[in-house]
């Protein structure tokens, strides 16, 4: 990664320095050659006014007018032409001699061409025109001043060689910026990617300790916040799985156990029929909690398929309530209803609710001795019970698996069961005591589907 980084970083580097040294070097020729023209326009001016009042003599080299960029003057010739295209003047003779045919096109168009414009830039050369009148008898020419590039092409290249020679010490200066920066991101996301290994190895223990004061630390954080979390879930895991191993050894031994005795002959043959029965079930009992492992992590998985759908909560409730009508006559226990709303209704999967009431009824009629109360108002639903209630120690983690255990051979994952199917439906559980009757009191509040 270091690698690929800073040879982005060189490239980079390398393609800003080159557009702005050719930007650059752009720009102050182009600079040079408008400052030249325009002193070449202030010469020209200047000579065509002589040039009414005395003849102008080529004698020699004519300098012009002085422009003040890194100490360097301009130097400018001229040549002056009639009409007709005869040179009159020039300053350089051996070029342009005087009576001579002007023979250079862009000469003339520039002195008597139809496009007003008063410069010619070429390559190495920029000329300027001005009319003149010459003389007493006032004839007319036109006055040609240029001058030759090559000054400003050196100039240019100056200027060139100081902005690579700063920009090569920039560039040295930058590489070892860019080497310490680089350095400065990829140490601590070596750091991380080593933890991140740690983690696969399931070695939650040790931390993060990265303080760059920017998103790097905030990542090592949530590192330590996340390490923090699988350490948790890593004690649950193990935690359900030695109690569940437990769960499904003793029915397995009371299996294992009368199965031997059957078969070794020690049991009486009147009770042959007895230890059957206790095999089938236990069996039965294994089987039940096997299934319920299996619907929890089903609950908690990401992936659980809920098919949600408009659901009337009152009739949910009314129809878990008949599901465990018969257990509650069998047991002698009255379940009494108070709906304080009706018509409320829900967005959720109608058999994980229907799941979700059965276990909750289911439980409290385990503990109930005469009445269970069931309470609906809005998305709320309270079921209570008179039984003893739930011991102090219970309520801390009561939605745990088996951390509430019924006492007739329940397994304890009904409410765990129960709270991720709440949970997946972006709703809310608790339980408690309730003061007055003693009972346990659990309470489920379940989202609510307004219509305007």
């Amino acid at each position: 990664m270091f690698k690929r980084i800073f040879t982005g970083y060189l490239i980079v580097l390398f393609v800003s320095f080159t557009v702005l040294a050719l930007a650059f070097t752009l720009t102050v020729r182009q600079y040079l050659i408008n400052d030249t023209v325009r002193s070449l326009h202030r010469v020209a001016e200047t000579l065509s006014a002589s040039a009414i009042q005395e003849e102008m003599h080529g004698s020699g080299r004519m300098r012009g007018a002085f422009f003040n960029l890194a100490n360097r003057i301009a130097y400018a010739d001229y040549v002056l032409i009639e009409p007709d295209g005869t040179i009159i003047e020039s300053s350089d003779l051996e070029s342009y001699p005087p009576g001579a045919e002007m023979l250079n096109e862009d000469f003339l168009e520039l002195a008597f061409g139809d496009a007003e414009t008063e410069s010619l830039v070429e390559r190495d050369r920029v000329a300027v025109e001005f009319p003149v009148i010459r003389g007493t008898d006032q004839s007319k020419a036109s006055l040609i001043l240029y001058s030759q590039l090559d000054i400003l092409t050196q100039l240019n290249y100056s200027i060139l060689g100081i902005l690579v020679f700063a920009g090569g010490i920039g560039a040295i200066v930058s590489l070892f910026a860019g080497i310490f920066a680089t350095r400065y991101a990829v140490d601590p996301l070596k750091q991380l990617k080593e933890r991140a290994r740690e983690l696969a190895g399931r070695n939650f223990d040790s931390k993060l300790e990265i303080k760059t004061g920017d998103e790097i630390e905030e990542l090592a954080d949530t590192f330590n916040d996340m390490a923090g979390q699988l350490a948790e879930y890593d004690r649950a895991q193990k935690e359900f799985f030695q109690k569940s191993s437990h769960e499904l050894k003793t029915p397995l031994m009371s299996i294992q156990g009368y199965a031997e005795a059957l078969k070794d002959g020690i049991i009486p043959a009147d009770e042959k029929e007895q230890s059957l029965d206790i095999i089938i079930k236990e069996s039965g009992r294994m089987k039940k909690l096997v299934d319920q492992f299996i619907y929890l992590s089903k609950m908690e998985s990401p992936n659980e398929k809920y098919n949600f759908d408009e659901l009337s909560l009152e009739e949910a409730v009314n129809e878990a309530i008949h599901a465990v009508q018969s257990l509650a006559l069998e047991k002698n226990i009255e379940i009494n209803t108070s709906f304080e709303s009706s018509g409320t209704l829900i967005e959720a999967d109608p058999e994980k609710i229907h799941r979700l009431l059965l276990n909750l009824l289911s439980n409290a009629l385990q503990y109930a001795e005469n009445t269970i109360t069931v309470t609906l108002k809005e998305g709320i639903i309270h079921i209570e019970d008179d039984g003893p209630g739930f011991e102090p120690e219970q309520l801390k983690n009561i939605f745990d698996p088996f951390s509430c255990k019924t006492g007739n051979g329940g397994s304890g994952l009904g409410l765990a069961i129960s709270r991720a199917i709440v949970e997946k439906h972006g709703g809310s559980i608790s339980a408690k005591n309730n003061g007055e009757s003693g009972g346990a009191e659990i309470r489920v509040s379940l989202p609510v589907e307004h219509r305007h």
